[in-house]
């Protein structure tokens, strides 16, 4: 297979990837699913959804790391009693993602909330695939 880049309107570059994940309840990022991007992505939002309510408000946050730089997007507050999904549409700061850099999702420190989420994302322009 090669590895190449197509016209700006090929398939590859409008067709929507996503990336799920989970985290259990418990405080902060102990085992939160990290992702490396394949190769240049934009990411467009991240749906959170409850799978256990916590006792509080909790904070979740967008997390990339991109060489050196950690940059960090508050998401959302979610916790006492909510159990429907959240979707959150991610700033332009946030979005462009270099092939190799580090995407995640991470909640704050309530004990009890345990969320379920996709991270929405589409391969940038001209940046290169495997064919």
């Amino acid at each position: 297979m090669a590895t190449k880049n197509f016209a700006y309107d090929h398939p590859a570059y409008v067709a929507v990837a996503s990336k799920d994940f989970a985290i259990a309840a418990g405080s902060g990022s102990a085992s939160v699913p990290k992702f490396v991007a394949f190769t240049g992505l934009i990411a467009k939002s991240v749906t959170l959804k409850p799978m256990a309510s916590g006792t509080s408000n909790d904070i979740s946050s967008f997390i990339v790391i991109s060489g050196t730089t950690t940059t960090t997007t508050a998401l959302a507050t979610i916790g006492s009693g909510v159990t429907t999904f959240t979707n959150v549409a991610l700033p332009s700061t946030a979005t462009n993602l270099l092939q190799g850099d580090t995407f995640y999702v991470v909640k704050g420190t309530d004990a009890t909330l345990a969320l379920g989420g996709e991270v929405e994302c589409v391969v940038t322009p001209l940046a290169n695939v495997t064919q």
